[in-house]
């Protein structure tokens, strides 16, 4: 049996080594206290019951230090037919020899947080720790509290983005395991418009963490697609807490794809802080072996005449475990809310699990809400009727399992990055080694 208290503090003691974090020193007090009285998560923490760290606890960590990535793996996770603003990051540290920002300068910012702080220090003041996201959990609170850099967007009033930005994280632990943790902080103006890509790969065969924390603001009628890709191998794991909060008319698109991972968490808040903003959120998860992936949606709806959608989907393949929680809470003055949340999983063997809970608190009454909930195998009679038809039965059920998850994919509006996570997808239901984007032949994942 683990003693959390212990790995806890020999995490902790671990970051306070360093000095050079992105708080204050007066909030660095206050994180201290929070910190020292979080417990880690475990199952009677009900956000986590079915969700266990014992296995990140397992390792004795290294922080991450900044390193050198080849050219041959940043041209290798990018998207062919893609011309974007590119900012990559290594272990949480920003690396401006791999980056490339042509559109708009002089108008917007993109780099890093640190640099945010030292440059345009008015700006990162104002928003730079501003949700709740620092006391959300133990790893969102060590993630505000040590975190050195990470990425920061910030888009004036009125500018709209032709082209998508890519921001593209590596964690590399040299052989070592190492945790890593970046902070990253996006704000989108008012009537502004901009796409983003946030990719994670790993470039280590050891087994890696990375704690990533990320704060969303997006002002009056801004237009904010923010999509997450996470494929950094069967030896990491991933922790992902990410606030949003929206301001009056703002529209949020959001598009979570998780191919692999020893465990995987993401935690998704959205809080409506104005009247008819709109939240549009969806992923799907491909856990296999027994790797476990995690989703956790909460959205709070405290003003009128909001909008949210959330559409998840899962295909659990061997002994991998999925979890599902969307909760959405509707305050009594939030009248005229409309919110729906739907969860559809495929189990692929007997041992494959998955825990799905959907979950609406409600307190006002001229609402729409509705919630649903499935899981199951593959539909013989449509498998028979495929095969009745001359398919062989591996390519039919490949074929019922890419139905499954298109609605999905085809909500990714970048068609180039689109083509690629779509590309992945069919290799790994097909059974194959998943090529291209996450693992190729100079990746050691898989």
């Amino acid at each position: 049996m683990i003693d959390t208290d212990i790995k806890k503090n020999e995490i902790v003691n671990l970051f306070s080594k360093n000095t050079d974090y992105l708080i204050s020193d007066n909030e660095a007090i206050e994180l201290k206290k929070f910190i020292e009285k979080t417990k880690l998560p475990d199952s009677k923490t009900e956000e986590w019951k079915n969700t266990s760290i014992e296995t990140l606890l397992r390792h004795k960590y290294k922080i991450g230090n900044k390193s050198v990535v080849p050219d041959e793996y940043i041209n290798t996770f990018s998207f062919y037919g893609l011309d974007t603003d590119r900012i990559v990051f290594v272990n949480g540290f920003f690396s401006p020899e791999n980056s490339t920002v042509n559109q708009n300068k002089g108008k917007i910012i993109i780099g890093s947080v640190k640099e945010a702080k030292k440059n345009n220090f008015k700006i990162f003041e104002e928003y730079f720790n501003k949700t709740n996201l620092y006391k959300n959990n133990f790893f969102s609170a060590i993630n505000t509290s040590f975190s050195q850099d990470g990425a920061f967007i910030f888009v004036p009033d009125n500018i709209v983005f032709e082209k998508p930005v890519h921001i593209v994280n590596f964690i590399n632990g040299n052989e070592n395991k190492v945790i890593v943790q970046s902070r990253n902080l996006i704000i989108v103006g008012k009537n502004s418009q901009i796409k983003i890509i946030s990719t994670y790969h790993s470039i280590s065969s050891d087994f890696t963490l990375n704690n990533v924390g990320t704060e969303i603001i997006a002002k009056e009628d801004s237009n904010l697609e923010f999509y997450i890709f996470e494929g950094e191998g069967n030896e990491a794991s991933h922790i992902n807490n990410t606030f949003v909060h929206q301001y009056k008319g703002s529209r949020l698109k959001t598009n979570t794809a998780t191919l692999c991972g020893s465990l995987v968490r993401n935690e998704l808040y959205i809080d409506f802080k104005d009247e008819y903003c709109e939240a549009d959120l969806q992923g799907i998860y491909l856990p296999d072996k027994e790797q476990h992936i995690d989703n956790f949606v909460n959205i709070i709806h405290s003003k009128p005449h909001c909008t949210s959608k959330q559409l998840y989907k899962g295909i659990i393949d061997n002994k991998a475990k999925a979890v599902f929680t969307g909760k959405v809470f509707v305050a009594p003055d939030a009248q005229k809310t409309n919110a729906s949340q739907s969860n559809n999983n495929l189990l692929l063997t007997d041992n494959a699990k998955v825990y799905s809970r959907p979950q609406l608190e409600i307190y006002a009454d001229d609402v729409s809400c509705a919630h649903g909930s499935t899981t199951g195998q593959l539909d013989r009679e449509a498998l028979f009727y495929l095969k009745s038809r001359g398919i062989p039965e591996k390519r039919a059920k490949t074929m019922l399992m890419t139905a499954f998850v298109e609605d999905v994919l085809n909500k990714i509006e970048i068609k180039p990055y689109r083509d690629y996570v779509n590309y992945l997808v069919n290799k790994r239901l097909k059974g194959q080694k998943v090529e291209g984007l996450c693992s190729v032949k100079i990746c050691p994942n898989c």
